[in-house]
């Protein structure tokens, strides 16, 4: 696996977990644990499945897609219906 690059991943890192914090109150270690280690950060770290062409918004929908359903492919980013 390739990795994505760091000022890249920190950039999304933030913004989601921000994202994070506001929509579901959490404390800001529990959400950026929360957003670490999920699959869809696996995803974001991996610099082949090119994740750096989603917005922070995309990313935070997969995240919000695997919460509630178990996988970010689910998100409606990823199935081409937005």
């Amino acid at each position: 696996m390739n990795r994505m690059k760091n000022f890249s991943l920190d950039y999304y890192n933030s913004s989601v977990i921000q994202r994070i914090i506001e929509k579901y109150h959490m404390e800001p270690m529990d959400a950026a644990r929360a957003f670490l280690t999920s699959e869809t950060h696996s995803m974001l770290e991996d610099a082949d499945l090119a994740m750096w062409e989603f917005s922070e918004s995309a990313i935070f929908d997969m995240w919000e897609a695997e919460r509630n359903t178990g996988d970010p492919r689910n998100s409606e980013y990823l199935r081409s219906e937005l």
